[in-house]
């Protein structure tokens, strides 16, 4: 029987936040034992990024989900209304992960089209079913396909689509160690004029380079227009989601080829 409601994981791996809590719960019991006091001290101050990390994660886990605060649809929504264009055609979401965003522009624009494609699998808590069962439930399935596979090599043609997205996906892209070339791949499969709305931690000069080298990139490789937004300016975030390992370098590049 079909869900009658459709789920939206968060962009948390709930995994991660389980080995967390699992270190930081061990090492403060260590420190609890009757044993030589140096390691239980030790234990103590091992365990204190362990607790902070788990802390982070609970937290973003929490503003993220659709229970808490809801920042993962709400981010969603602030992408899609950067979005100017007349709805004609097809759209690309590179990193669907369980198909929210895709599913919201799916519903903002009823004479699209829509692909999404992610790598799901591995230690990814997304799936192709779920993102099907979603569309399904949500009214849109006879629009959206979605394909497994790599953002860096992308399986489409040059020029194919209209619109395309991606909501914090190019960091994550592991075949490509220059991230910069993950989104000339995005680029190269957007006709000329189309859009792009591309949301991800485009700040960190460790993942991404420096902002002026990777916006030099772009156009270079045919982006005619570019807006760039930092994305706490425009949308205000609890403090704890501003760490720098969550949206803290966030910043959304959006404009036209």
């Amino acid at each position: 029987m079909l869900k009658t409601k459709a789920k939206y994981q968060t962009w948390i791996r709930v995994y991660k936040l389980l080995i967390f809590f699992a270190i930081s719960l061990i090492l403060l019991l260590a420190a609890l034992l009757p044993v030589n006091l140096y390691l239980r001290v030790l234990s103590g101050i091992f365990a204190l990024p362990f607790v902070y990390i788990t802390y982070i994660l609970s937290y973003s886990v929490y503003q993220f989900a659709a229970f808490g605060g809801n920042y993962q649809s709400k981010i969603h929504d602030l992408m899609v209304a950067q979005v100017n264009w007349d709805g004609k055609g097809k759209i690309l979401d590179i990193g669907t992960g369980s198909g929210s965003l895709i599913i919201k522009l799916a519903k903002s624009y009823p004479n699209s089209f829509l692909t999404g494609i992610d790598y799901w699998g591995g230690n990814w808590e997304y799936s192709k079913a779920q993102c099907q069962q979603n569309a399904e439930i949500e009214g849109v399935a006879d629009r959206v396909a979605f394909l497994k596979a790599s953002a860096a090599e992308l399986p489409f043609n040059d020029d194919e689509f209209d619109l395309i997205v991606s909501c914090l996906t190019f960091h994550e892209v592991k075949d490509r160690r220059n991230k910069a070339e993950v989104i000339v791949e995005a680029l190269r499969v957007l006709r000329p004029g189309g859009e792009f709305v591309f949301l991800d931690l485009f700040m960190d000069e460790k993942i991404f380079g420096k902002e002026k080298e990777l916006l030099k990139v772009l156009k270079e490789h045919g982006v005619s227009e570019m807006n760039i937004f930092k994305l706490s300016n425009v949308m205000k975030l609890p403090k704890q989601l501003l760490n720098k390992k969550v949206l803290g370098n966030a910043m959304i590049l959006s404009g036209k080829k």
